[in-house]
């Protein structure tokens, strides 16, 4: 029998031992984590996913889960439909966005986000981290996948909502939190919640573009307009990238239309098309805005940037005319016709889209002679371009016909 003196000092040691154990396990677990951060920060992420897996026993099962899922949502190679994820180490040089366009030689992991953070979350219903990265999950699947994937968009927008909402309840406040909640709650149309969120994330940074042009975009919906276009404005002067500061011009002369400050809304318009060249929807608006002005002179100048940007396309020249047709105001489209086809001269295919719809505008304005003329010089030019059975060569015949009988 051992004396009760040696007994209670070998008990202490054992409790002792234990508690150093206990020690050493927490810092593995601190170590662990800490050293797949690293290998993330050096974009070693297959490496990273190997370590994590390796220390998985030593590592809190919600802790795990969470690193787990923050490699497997932003850190993948190639993905299938957010099931099973693959990972690389890159080299110096390399991008992730480029490798993932590319084909090659990975190893998909079996993964399922979904559930096991809700197995986390059966053990820490508390843990604000765990519905965050929840929310995440279906905010990436709503990013990449949309409607095609098991549950409607909005099924996940609504995911993604509730998850960050309890996150947030839980006590989690990040710039991130707040910038993705406010995104859901604008796809949700709720603009009230998204303009408060997105106040809360611009307090984080006051240096974000998108912040205030979708605050702009929220307070547009709510008809606080005043405010709307100030944040627009600052949106515009806050980003760098064309296409983001187009976009919000954009919304910029939506809503100065709504103010009626039609010379504002020209404004934005026009350094929206000089930002984006491309973009049919800045002289599209502008032919209207400035025939609403009966300034004719730059509606017809609009109506050539429309058209430059698809010459060949039929439904451009269609929607030119009704524009001009609705403010009683076809007799603008000769001088409009006449510049284009000196422009394109030696385009047949363009010189006769023009003339068929030159020929068009005349009819209705009742000039049939013209319109005459105008139909059998788009056929002798779509002659050199298309085959004699094309529909073209047909509806120029059903039209003059129409003609002649009238």
């Amino acid at each position: 029998m051992i004396p009760i003196k040696k007994a209670l000092f070998i008990f202490t040691l054992f409790l002792m031992s234990m508690s150093i154990y206990a020690t050493d396990m927490a810092l593995s677990s601190e170590s662990v984590l800490a050293r797949v951060d690293d290998l993330i920060a050096d974009k070693k992420y297959e490496s990273a996913w190997t370590l994590l897996h390796e220390h998985a026993e030593s590592l809190d099962f919600a802790d795990f889960m969470v690193k787990k899922t923050e490699l497997s949502l932003h850190y993948f190679v190639l993905t299938n439909n957010h099931e099973m994820f693959a990972f690389t180490d890159l080299e110096n040089g390399e991008e992730l966005i480029d490798l993932r366009k590319r084909q090659g030689n990975y190893d998909l992991k079996l993964f399922d986000p979904k559930g096991g953070l809700s197995m986390a979350l059966e053990m820490y219903p508390q843990r604000a981290d765990l519905y965050y990265w929840l929310g995440e999950f279906y905010n990436e699947v709503l990013s990449f996948y949309g409607n095609s994937w098991h549950e409607t968009k909005e099924e996940l927008i609504q995911h993604v909502q509730e998850n960050l909402e309890k996150a947030l309840t839980l006590g989690m406040e990040t710039e991130d939190l707040y910038s993705k909640l406010a995104h859901a709650e604008l796809l949700m149309g709720q603009w009230e919640k998204a303009s408060e969120h997105l106040n809360s994330a611009l307090s984080y940074d006051r240096e974000d573009g998108a912040y205030y042009q979708n605050l702009a975009l929220a307070q547009l919906n709510m008809n606080l307009l005043a405010q709307a276009e100030v944040n627009a404005e600052m949106a515009i002067g806050l980003y760098d990238d064309p296409y983001y500061k187009a976009d919000t011009c954009f919304l910029a002369s939506t809503i100065a239309l709504y103010r009626s400050r039609t010379e504002s809304a020209a404004d934005y318009l026009k350094m929206g098309f000089d930002l984006s060249p491309d973009d049919y929807r800045f002289p599209d608006r502008l032919i209207r805005l400035f025939l609403t002005q009966e300034n004719y002179v730059e509606a017809r100048s609009s109506a050539a940037d429309l058209f430059g940007l698809y010459p060949e396309n039929p439904a451009t020249l269609t929607t030119i005319i009704q524009y001009f047709f609705n403010h009683d105001k076809l007799d603008e489209t000769p001088l409009f016709f006449e510049e284009q086809l000196k422009k394109y001269t030696g385009d047949p295919a363009v010189l006769g889209n023009l003339y068929f719809h030159q020929a068009v505008a005349a009819q209705y304005q009742g000039l049939d002679d013209q319109a005459l003329a105008s139909f059998e010089l788009a056929r002798k030019e779509f002659s050199q371009v298309y085959p004699a059975d094309h529909e073209v060569f047909n509806a120029i015949k059903k039209l003059l016909e129409k003609q002649r009988a009238e």
